[in-house]
């Protein structure tokens, strides 16, 4: 019997200590849940205020490209093109570009862009001999899943990727840098830098 005692103590403690760390380790998988990573706190500080207005300034490589005086609205009326670059801006005419989570399997009319992103939208450029066919689904994936947003293809764009918002670009190798996502939480929607912040986009 004295040699059962040991056993017996155990067993009477053993179903407490065993509930009592589940719910430890429970506890910390909530809290590391409930916990944004230190990627979710830097995207959330990318999010523009009224205090912060652009904060794609804090993104590095992003290129701030002033847009001039341009005709809007003007029926034939086109933005100034430069091989290889999508732009940023300029004049349009009346009809833009679906952009509230599009994706265009042909080239986009820069025309009808520039007008999206008068809007507020990013304009998610490619160029597909650069980019394998799977990433460019996954780009899909991402657009669609989004608002103010519009991907296509760019003939003779001069890099893997290029992303464009009103006034802003940033150009990149792949999707799976940090700054793809950082770019689009900071412009996409941000109605602090386009002239027509509540026009919205038009569906597909």
């Amino acid at each position: 019997m004295s040699e059962q005692q040991p056993a017996g103590r155990w067993s009477r403690w053993a179903g407490p200590l065993v509930m009592l760390v589940a719910a430890g380790s429970f506890g910390s998988v909530v809290v590391g849940m409930l916990l944004p990573s230190a990627a979710e706190r830097e995207l959330a500080a990318l999010r523009p205020t009224e205090q912060l207005r652009d904060p794609s300034t804090a993104i590095p490589g992003v290129i701030v490209e002033p847009v001039p005086t341009h005709e809007h609205d003007v029926p034939g009326a086109e933005p100034v093109l430069e091989p290889g670059r999508p732009p940023t801006g300029g004049s349009h005419g009346p009809r833009a570009a679906p952009c509230d989570g599009v994706t265009s399997p042909g080239p986009v009319d820069p025309a009808e862009a520039v007008h999206a992103l008068e809007h507020g939208a990013v304009w998610v450029t490619y160029n597909p001999g650069l980019l394998r066919a799977d990433t460019v689904r996954q780009l899909g994936f991402r657009v669609t899943d989004g608002d103010d947003l519009l991907l296509s293809p760019f003939p003779g764009l001069g890099a893997p990727l290029s992303l464009q918002s009103w006034g802003h670009r940033l150009v990149l190798d792949t999707p799976a840098d940090p700054r793809f996502e950082q770019f689009l939480v900071a412009l996409a929607g941000n109605p602090f830098l386009v002239p027509e912040p509540d026009a919205g986009c038009p569906p597909a």
